[in-house]
């Protein structure tokens, strides 16, 4: 796939051999285009602690250093970073950040989850997000899956319904996977992001938790709350992601398995959904500007059809803050799917990775 990478040495392995494969010619082709300039190379995910699968895909952030040199460097980097992804025989989730951004602060995933492979490990300079910004990045990160993962419209209403109501499998098995051969088929990658995202910022937001991993998230889950969604959790790690590795059985009973978790995904989305709007209440009533601003943006794009929430809107049409007064007084009832397109959505809500 690249060139120059066959004598350098990772120093950490992860013990995957296709991975690490991988992973030594990423790190050749960034060390050859911009030589000297790349701090480290940071694995994140299951393949930093062991827990992988075959269909596992990689995750690498590549910290760059002091900051991009200007706009000609980043444009490299990104061309780069697509060349690298589309060249990839496995799926690879390629992340570049510059070290003066980094030090600003990072997500538990980076300080407390990730493995360097190759480079120097500035982790212990880098703090770690307060739990405020932690539990806002997850949750408003959150209804960005919600919204782009499955297709929605760019208004999206409570209660939402399936991506696909007609489908075997309701639309949450629309996310392809590249299989070593080359093939692509239907995969649960990203029902099981969906709903492992969403129960992180759960946790954050309900019981003050972090999540470094993976792995972690439906055990700490059950710790904190052990309701009728632990089981969900536990039954999308160790069933859809351990014992089927992504993929969608062949077996009819499994696929009727696969069935019934679909069926209670949506569930669980409207529930993420009440929660998420306890979450803005409590931005809407707190002290923090950005916090307002932030809910009120998000506002314009979700209709609860609640009281509660109109008249927290209304209210802030007095906040002493000029912005927010004018962010609440752009809201009005019932919100409207016309307006600004689904893309404007995805792009403001992005999730950060790290």
């Amino acid at each position: 796939m690249f060139k120059g990478e066959e004598k350098l040495l990772l120093l950490n392995a992860t013990g995957n051999e296709g991975a690490d494969a991988v992973l030594r010619e990423v790190v050749g082709v960034f060390e050859g285009v911009f030589a000297g300039r790349v701090r480290g190379y940071y694995v994140d995910g299951s393949l930093a602690n062991g827990s992988g699968v075959a269909t596992s895909d990689v995750d690498l952030m590549v910290v760059f250093k002091g900051g991009f040199v200007g706009d000609e460097e980043r444009r490299r980097v990104d061309e780069v970073v697509r060349q690298c992804v589309a060249s990839c025989a496995v799926e690879l989730d390629l992340d570049v950040v510059d070290e003066q951004e980094l030090l600003k602060g990072a997500g538990p995933a980076f300080k407390m989850g990730s493995l360097l492979v190759y480079g120097e490990d500035i982790r212990e300079q880098v703090p770690l997000w307060p739990l405020e910004v932690w539990t806002r990045d997850r949750m408003h990160s959150s209804l960005w899956r919600t919204v782009h993962l499955w297709g929605r419209p760019a208004v999206v209403r409570y209660p939402l319904d399936y991506p696909d109501p007609t489908g075997e499998f309701y639309g949450y098995d629309r996310r392809k996977l590249r299989l070593a051969d080359g093939r692509e088929v239907n995969c649960t990658r990203d029902l099981i992001r969906l709903v492992g995202w969403s129960a992180t910022g759960i946790l954050a937001f309900k019981a003050g938790k972090y999540v470094a991993r993976k792995r972690d998230c439906h055990r700490l889950y059950r710790e904190c709350f052990d309701d009728e969604w632990a089981e969900l959790l536990q039954e999308l790690y160790e069933v859809c992601r351990g014992k089927w590795k992504y993929l969608i059985p062949s077996d009819q009973e499994e696929r009727q398995q696969l069935r019934r978790i679909c069926e209670r995904t949506l569930k669980f989305e409207n529930h993420f959904l009440l929660v998420y709007k306890e979450f803005l209440l409590s931005e809407l009533r707190s002290g923090d500007t950005a916090g307002k601003l932030q809910a009120l943006w998000v506002l314009k794009r979700i209709a609860y059809d609640d009281r509660e929430v109109e008249e927290a809107v209304r209210r802030l049409g007095y906040d002493e803050s000029e912005d927010v007064r004018g962010a609440a007084k752009e809201i009005t009832y019932p919100l409207s799917a016309s307006g600004e397109g689904a893309s404007r959505l995805r792009r403001a809500l992005r999730p950060k990775l790290f």
